[in-house]
């Protein structure tokens, strides 16, 4: 009896975990030099998944890592600070060691500006940094997030 009880219960739980799970993130970045050498401006919008809805964030903060050379750089993580009144965008500036392809991890915490739904989630974004304004990648694994890179 104690079994089935156990298995029930798991089940139960298993089926809630969605509903659970809140909102999942999306992200679109577009990185600028920001007049240092291998220093980026970056300006972010994040929005929930499935709505559409902005996120207003309580936190968010960029850490970005060079997918060819794992570990290899230390870049610190930046803070992500609130574009005026637009809800959902953002500014962080980022200081790199090299040009070439980073992945930017978009650390979320916060909820959708309509129905307050929670989001918590990392946003995985491809960016290539060299000369120029450059536009955002994908989200690795999913094929939702940022928009295609140009």
């Amino acid at each position: 009896m104690a079994i089935r009880t156990t298995s029930l219960a798991l089940a139960l739980a298993c089926l809630a975990w969605p509903a659970l799970a809140g909102e999942r993130a999306a992200a679109k970045v577009a990185c600028a030099p920001a007049g240092e050498a291998l220093a980026w401006s970056c300006t972010i919008e994040v929005t929930a998944r499935k709505s559409g809805e902005p996120v207003v964030a309580e936190s968010l903060s960029v850490k970005a890592d060079m997918p060819s050379m794992p570990m290899a750089h230390n870049i610190p993580p930046a803070s992500a600070m609130p574009m005026g009144d637009m809800p959902g965008h953002y500014m962080a500036t980022i200081e790199l060691e090299m040009h070439g392809e980073w992945a930017l991890a978009i650390e979320v915490d916060g909820r959708t500006a309509g129905t307050g739904a929670r989001v918590r989630d990392r946003v995985i974004v491809k960016q290539e940094f060299g000369s120029g304004e450059m536009q955002g990648g994908h989200r690795l694994g999913s094929g939702h997030g940022a928009a295609p890179k140009q």
